[in-house]
C-alpha cells in the first residue's frame, strides 16, 4: 500500500481507533487491524476501489 492509502485506512477508522497493524492474508486480501482506548481489537479488511482509493470493510 502507498503512503496516501495508509492514511486513507487511518482517516476511516472510527474516533479513538488506532492503526495497530496491517498484512497480506492467505486469501490475498489486505487486513487492518486496529486498537481502542480500551486495548480491544478490531479487523478490518482493505478493499482497493478501481481508482485506487480504500474502503474497509469491518469483519
Amino acid at each position: 500500500m502507498t503512503e496516501k492509502q495508509i492514511k486513507q485506512v487511518k482517516a476511516q477508522l472510527p474516533e479513538g481507533e488506532t492503526l495497530n497493524r496491517m498484512y497480506r492474508s492467505y486469501e490475498g486480501d489486505i487486513r487492518v487491524i486496529s486498537r481502542d482506548r480500551k486495548g480491544n481489537e478490531h479487523r478490518y479488511t482493505a478493499r482497493l476501489n478501481a481508482d485506487m482509493s480504500v474502503t474497509l470493510i469491518s469483519m
